[in-house]
This record gives structure tokens, C-alpha cells and sequence, in this order.
């Protein structure tokens, strides 16, 4: 099993290239999302104001994580329950994950965990402007999760800036493939892909 760690701000557009790997790899290719290894949210740091700070690497259990890779490495299967983001109008699900060919594991942290990172086969990183993940951001809170306008532009000053700055964007360098994503990700899938390829050639 190859692996392939897919990072970049929020907003960036990892959905729409994980997506464009899909149709590409089809049944050659399983998933971990970071999304669904959030510690509860009664343990997660609390800021100035009180609020909950998911955008920080603490937040998320990257040691089951790695374990459920490794799993997967090793040909078992793994399963776990989806994360709604305590939200009542998301049902949590349960995701059966089985090995396959390729390993995708996206998320905003997931090159902040050495023993994540040093796993992956090939690296990439799903660039786009602070404008436009913004605006990205803001339609999928308040239409997918049930935010509320000031709550996202709250997280966003507050939270998501900020760990673009501190967590994320030193990430960039140290990619094998940047897809830029402000307009036309297809370019940069394209090239992801024929790096992906390349490891069987």
C-alpha cells in the first residue's frame, strides 16, 4: 500500500482534487479524513473567549490515527464512526475503510505528525488565497454544518488564521506536488497524479 498525504488550509479545495483522485483511481483507492479523529469536544483547548479551538493540532488523535494506517499497511480493514462537529444537523455514520492500492489521508494537520508524515509516499499541498478559502468556508459552514455568519468569521480570526500561519503553510515547502486552487485545480491534479503513477513505473 502507497500513501498519499494531502494537506492545506481550510477552504482550499482538498474535497474537490480528493474527488478528482476518486474518479481517477476509482477502486484502487480507500480515504482517512483528520475530520473523523477529532478528540471530543469536552477535551479540545478552549481560547480567550471561551471558545472551542478545533484548529490546532492537539485537537486531533493523531495516535489512533496512525494506527488505523498502519492497520490498513498491514491489509486489515478499519471502522469508526464519522464526525458530526456537534452538530445536530449531521448524523455521525460508520465508515468501513478497507486497504487498498492507495492510501489517501487529508487534512489540515496531517504533516504536523511526524509519524504520519514520515509514512507517505507522496506529499501535496492544496494552495488558494485567504479570499477565497474564506468565502469557500463560509458557504459550506452555514449551508453543510449549521453556522451561523459571525460564528465562521469568528473561528476563521480567531482560529483558522491563525493555524494557517503557525501549522499549515510551513507545510508547503516540503511537498513533492502544490496544486494551486484559487481558479483551476485540474492543472495541478494532473500533476499529482503522474507523481502517483510514477511510484509503479
Amino acid at each position: 500500500m502507497k500513501i498519499l498525504a494531502i494537506t492545506g488550509g481550510s477552504g482550499a479545495g482538498k474535497s474537490t482534487v480528493l474527488n478528482g483522485l476518486k474518479a481517477h483511481f476509482g477502486d484502487r483507492l480507500s480515504m482517512l479524513s483528520l475530520d473523523d479523529y477529532y478528540r471530543p469536544k469536552e477535551v479540545l483547548p478552549i481560547d480567550e473567549n471561551g471558545e472551542t479551538n478545533f484548529d490546532v493540532p492537539e485537537a486531533i488523535d493523531h495516535v489512533s490515527l496512525h494506527a488505523d494506517i498502519l492497520k490498513l499497511a498491514q491489509g486489515e480493514r478499519v471502522s469508526f464512526e464519522t464526525y458530526t462537529y456537534n452538530k445536530s444537523m449531521m448524523q455521525s455514520e460508520l465508515a468501513v475503510i478497507e486497504p487498498r492500492e492507495w492510501l489517501v489521508v487529508e487534512g489540515l494537520f496531517v504533516l504536523c505528525y511526524p509519524e504520519v508524515a514520515g509514512l507517505a509516499n507522496v506529499k501535496a499541498y492544496i494552495d488558494a488565497s485567504p479570499e477565497v478559502r474564506l468565502a469557500r468556508r463560509k458557504h459550506r459552514d452555514m449551508t453543510v454544518r449549521g453556522y451561523t455568519p459571525d460564528e465562521v468569521d469568528y473561528q476563521w480570526k480567531h482560529h483558522v488564521r491563525p493555524a494557517d500561519l503557525a501549522h499549515i503553510e510551513p507545510c508547503r515547502e516540503g511537498c513533492d506536488v502544490v496544486i494551486d486552487n484559487d481558479e483551476d485545480w485540474r492543472g495541478g491534479l494532473a500533476l499529482l497524479i503522474e507523481q502517483m503513477e510514477g511510484l509503479d513505473a
